[in-house]
């Protein structure tokens, strides 16, 4: 079997400190103005998907003369500083009751299309960026402003054919999924757990203890975000899942893109949306069989295959042309906010405060919960621990009882009479001189 190479987070890199400076708010001010985005965190250590499109497309509108910084979850009860210019929110739970109202607000739909489309503040908004065609007039049923169709992308300077040293590395035959698991059961799941491939899976997941072994799968722990590049450039094939609510308006994963531009091909199990991305030859699986069928491609046709479709990869989905197609929309939507009079409404500033109320009740009533779940585990280990304990004392003592009614009856009885007579005899006849 193939061992495939266990990667390693190169967290000095220039790429991983660039990320992190911008969490920081290092490089906030820009001369086109500061753009916030609305983020679940600022830590890029805790590996959220949200944060990492964010500062994808931040470090390319950075080069394009933005100022760029990230708004996180733990802020929002916040005022939003009035020198933001936009703010992009990528989380549909922001409500924008504490950004200035000369600052330009764009909701920035990635999945959870429904969620979005239905709060009842998405027309506080003064743009929306859809992540698919079909996401785009969901929302505009729901939105009378400007729809606009803006898929998340890749970082080509990150996720490259190329390791840091600028050689290619030699790829594996082998097949990977980096699908984490966050505790609600995914569709890929069920596939596999049956799939027999020629080598088994390696499936590096966030929770893999909670996963379920498979004779097909290789389990390991998740990578960190910035190894990503080198287990996909040492596979063959990438095995990608799609959430249920992204899958209904096909709007589709990071891992689409960042797979094809290391050169792997991606195995997914959502057709919907590929065609109007270039990416329609991208392989679909539906079920074991179609899944192990992708697999099996012959190595030439998957080359050639991957070849095409990384150029679309490179040529159209890179964040540098995301920035590059985002920018008149940024303009437009900071043009509607300076024509706006006055503050937000009052009970846009309250239903915000008492949202950042609900959330961080919610939060102190999860780390409570979890706390008793921890004490309750451990009463159960000591409990466990005291059974043991009381049922070996419950052994040695029967046992004791046990040997000390044998010896009882042994004194007793008619022979052990006659023999303790008998050695009484004998100590005396050894006392005579």
């Amino acid at each position: 079997m193939t061992q495939h190479p266990i990667p390693t987070s190169p967290a000095s890199s220039p790429l991983a400190e660039e990320y992190a400076a911008i969490a920081r708010g290092d490089h906030a001010t820009g001369p086109r103005g500061t753009i916030r985005f609305a983020v679940s965190t600022d830590d890029p250590s805790e590996g959220k998907g949200d944060l990492f499109v964010a500062l994808g497309l931040a470090r390319a509108l950075r080069a394009e003369g933005w100022g760029v910084d990230v708004w996180p979850i733990a802020r929002w009860a916040e005022d939003v500083p009035d020198d933001t210019a936009v703010l992009v929110s990528m989380i549909e739970s922001f409500v924008p009751g504490l950004v200035p109202a000369a600052t330009a607000t764009v909701a920035w739909v990635r999945n959870w299309t429904a969620q979005w489309a239905s709060v009842p503040y998405l027309a506080e908004f003064d743009a929306v960026w859809a992540s698919s065609s079909i996401a785009r007039d969901e929302l505009a049923r729901a939105f009378d402003g400007p729809v606009e169709v803006v898929p998340i992308g890749v970082d080509l300077d990150l996720f490259t054919t190329d390791d840091t040293s600028g050689a290619a590395p030699a790829r594996s035959d082998r097949t990977v999924t980096t699908v984490n698991f966050w505790g609600a059961r995914r569709r890929v799941q069920d596939v596999l757990l049956e799939v027999s491939p020629a080598e088994p899976i390696v499936w590096f997941a966030a929770n893999v203890e909670h996963v379920e072994a498979s004779p097909g799968v290789e389990l390991r722990p998740a990578v960190p975000y910035f190894a990503l590049p080198e287990v996909y450039r040492a596979a063959a094939f990438v095995v990608d899942d799609v959430i249920a609510p992204a899958a209904e308006f096909g709007t589709l994963n990071s891992r689409l893109y960042e797979s094809l531009a290391c050169g792997a091909l991606p195995v997914t199990d959502c057709a919907l949306g590929l065609d109007e991305l270039g990416l329609g030859d991208v392989p679909v699986f539906t079920d074991v069989a179609s899944l192990e069928r992708a697999l099996a491609m012959p190595t030439a046709d998957r080359d050639a295959l991957v070849e095409r479709l990384r150029a679309v990869v490179v040529a159209r989905h890179s964040y540098a042309a995301r920035a590059a197609q985002v920018g008149p929309s940024l303009d437009a939507a900071r043009e509607r906010a300076s024509v706006r009079a006055g503050a937000r409404s009052p009970l846009l500033r309250w239903a915000a405060l008492q949202r950042e109320e609900l959330r961080e009740t919610a939060r102190e009533r999860d780390v409570h919960r979890s706390g008793i779940e921890e004490i309750n585990r451990r009463l159960i280990v000591s409990e466990g621990a005291v059974a043991v304990l009381d049922r070996a004392r419950r052994d040695a003592e029967a046992e004791r009882d046990a040997i000390a009614l044998r010896y009882e009856a042994l004194t007793r009885s008619a022979e052990y009479r006659v023999l303790d007579r008998l050695g009484g005899v004998a100590r005396v006849l050894r006392r005579r001189p």
